[in-house]
């Protein structure tokens, strides 16, 4: 009965692309609706404060707004006298928030006295029709689960045409190298390309279904999107199968492209961006003036260095699947990792707080998104990322259309993060505290993990082992480290396949670090 339930539930899925579809974005309606929605701002941020929350006796945020004593009148007289952002703090103030723990449900939400436990379909937009569901491209807790909503999908796609403009990039072949479904990004790629008359050239995947044991339902949505997509004159592409190893494939489509066509770009995490460059360079093969747009982990000075080796350009995205796009880079950013903040449909507040299991303080991002059709119905959320924001002044599209906040430096402060997959570091916790030390002898502080970068701007993940613990394989530990992230739901499968072909851990046999006299079980590099 399931199973005829999800063909009929994606079937509807194939003919609701099949109006997405219909025509296409052009760069002048994409100026113009973003113009709208900055003139609108205010007025789409109290209509989803008062239908989405208000109006939704399920939602979270109405629960801590009654703690608050904050009606909705209070909220309109804010934002009309003061604005959002203004708002947003004072409601901060006030414990209208919820930190990344209390979000994931790590943690209870107390509050004024008051006990409240949420459940992840709480902070689902209502109206959304929730055919299909994807996962985000970590694994926090038990997976986020996102609505796969193709009116957000059209409303992100009002990006894409600027996004190439403002890199230089619009008049070339565009390919992915990004997982295949449950993760998302994948497939909204490809259908916001389409929708803007730049269809995918080639899309790969660094995963198969077979290794990362895809259930049948993402299976169904897939082929169901991109048969479904056929019938209505959309040749979306098939995902192919290229391995960490055979990055070369994929250079080597990138220097054929660039030969044919003057040009090309390819779409992936910051890593394999660098995998992409190193196998051009490694096999001769000529992608300079390529471009690269990068998303999932952390743009830093080391990757950017190898890219721009390969002569080629990159441009940071930063997207969060509960949220949607939140922000990209263009041609003439200062600093590697530099994006424009989209704050026509997100806004955003920091607020200052100490790091779990390390003894650090960063200024964390909370984030209230603004769009009618995000998958989410959030009102300062954390997202477990830090990062400097400030408002410059940029020439390229992105500066014209009225993006002046900046975003750099952006880390996260509770993932581990490499090969565009993360896993949230309370799940690492678990296996450093418990599960090794059980297995392998030794206590909870005789393990820790350390986030590092190579040379070569690989990102590495330490396990040190103390040599109190005694004689141990190295190999067994690794090997039991990936099977229990295979346990964790959703893209704990989809991590450990790529962490295993990007050999993200290695031992180290050394006593762990300590600071102030304190051993952390995760010892998180604070970028300055």
């Amino acid at each position: 009965m399931s199973i005829i339930s999800d063909m009929i539930k994606y079937s509807r899925l194939a003919f609701s692309v099949r109006g997405f579809l219909r025509g296409t974005v052009s760069l002048e309606q994409s100026k113009q609706v973003i113009a709208a929605r900055f003139q609108n701002r205010e007025r789409t941020f109290l209509s989803i404060v008062q239908k989405g929350i208000y109006g939704n006796p399920k939602s979270p945020f109405l629960k801590l707004l009654e703690v608050a004593n904050c009606e909705f009148e209070d909220i309109e007289s804010m934002v009309n006298q003061d604005g959002i952002e203004s708002t947003l703090h004072k409601l901060l103030a006030e414990g209208v928030y919820l930190s990344g723990e209390e979000f994931k449900r790590k943690r209870e939400v107390v509050r004024g006295g008051n006990h409240f436990q949420f459940k992840e379909r709480d902070f689902d937009n209502p109206f959304l029709a929730g055919y299909y569901q994807v996962q985000s491209s970590g694994s926090r807790s038990a997976g986020t689960r996102s609505i796969f909503d193709l009116r957000h999908q059209l409303e992100k796609s009002y990006y894409t045409l600027p996004m190439l403009a403002a890199n230089n990039a619009l008049d070339f072949p565009m390919g992915l190298w990004t997982s295949i479904p449950p993760c998302g990004t994948g497939i909204g790629s490809s259908l916001r390309y389409w929708k803007v008359g730049k269809p995918v050239a080639r899309w790969f995947s660094p995963v198969d279904e077979s290794q990362v044991q895809v259930s049948l339902p993402h299976r169904l949505a897939l082929r169901y999107i991109i048969y479904g997509s056929r019938l209505w004159g959309a040749k979306l592409v098939k995902p192919e199968y290229v391995s960490f190893a055979d990055a070369v494939k994929v250079a080597q489509w990138m220097a054929a492209t660039k030969k044919q066509f003057g040009g090309c770009s390819l779409q992936c995490s910051a890593s394999l961006t660098v995998k992409v460059c190193q196998a051009a360079i490694e096999n001769g093969l000529d992608i300079q003036g390529t471009h690269f747009f990068s998303g999932g982990e952390p743009l830093t000075e080391a990757k950017h260095r190898q890219i721009e080796a390969a002569g080629a350009s990159v441009a940071s995205i930063y997207s969060i699947s509960e949220i949607g796009r939140i922000g990209c880079g263009c041609s003439g950013a200062g600093a590697a990792g530099d994006v424009h903040l989209f704050h026509d449909s997100v806004a955003l507040i920091q607020r200052q707080r100490k790091v779990e299991h390390t003894d650090i303080d960063v200024n964390a991002f909370l984030f209230t998104p603004l769009l009618p059709s995000a998958p989410k119905i959030l009102l300062n959320v954390e997202s477990d990322d830090y990062g400097v924001m400030e408002t410059l002044s940029c020439g390229c599209l992105f500066g014209q259309l009225g993006f002046d906040k900046h975003l750099r430096d952006i880390r996260s402060f509770a993932k581990l993060t490499g090969s565009g997959m993360t896993i949230v570091g309370t799940d690492f916790v678990r296996i450093l505290e418990e599960v090794l030390p059980r297995k392998y002898g030794g206590a909870a502080t005789d393990y820790q993990l350390l986030e590092e970068e190579d040379t070569s701007g690989q990102t590495h993940l330490s396990l040190i082992i103390s040599p109190t613990v005694g004689a141990v394989d190295d190999g067994a530990v690794i090997a039991t480290v990936l099977s229990e992230l295979h346990r964790v739901a959703y893209i704990g499968k989809i991590t450990a396949e790529l962490w295993s072909q990007a050999k993200m851990l290695e031992i180290k046999r050394m006593y762990p670090i300590s600071k102030v006299g304190k051993i952390m079980t995760l010892h998180l590099m604070k970028k300055e």
